[in-house]
């Protein structure tokens, strides 16, 4: 997979979300999750193995938010198909701000 570039939250907003520029330009609708409902993920991220949440994504792309070993917030847009859904008690991190009764219904 190609080297990704990864952003801290002001340069996310700097720079719409890290899109490419004229990436809109498909017209693609992009989905956002719910706020502490988004699913978990696992991709393939420059020969490493991530667990991060998909936060959006479209037809083609999705946006990963994760926390890095130093304990800041990544967002990243990869391509749909690196991207795996997994179960919240399979990831390496979990947000501590996870809508608990949404991912374990029932107890």
């Amino acid at each position: 997979m190609n080297k990704v570039d990864v952003m801290t939250a002001s340069s996310y907003a700097r720079t719409d979300g890290g899109r490419v520029p004229g990436a809109m330009a498909r017209r693609s609708r992009t989905v956002r999750a719910p706020y502490c409902r988004e699913p978990y993920v696992q991709v393939e991220l420059d020969g490493t193995t991530l667990h991060a949440k998909a936060v959006s994504w479209d037809r083609t792309s999705v946006q990963l938010k994760w926390i890095d070993v130093q304990g800041s917030a990544r967002t990243a847009w990869v391509p749909a198909g690196k991207v795996r859904r997994i179960h919240r008690d399979e990831s390496s991190w979990r947000d501590p701000y996870d809508d608990y009764a949404f991912y374990y219904p029932g107890r």
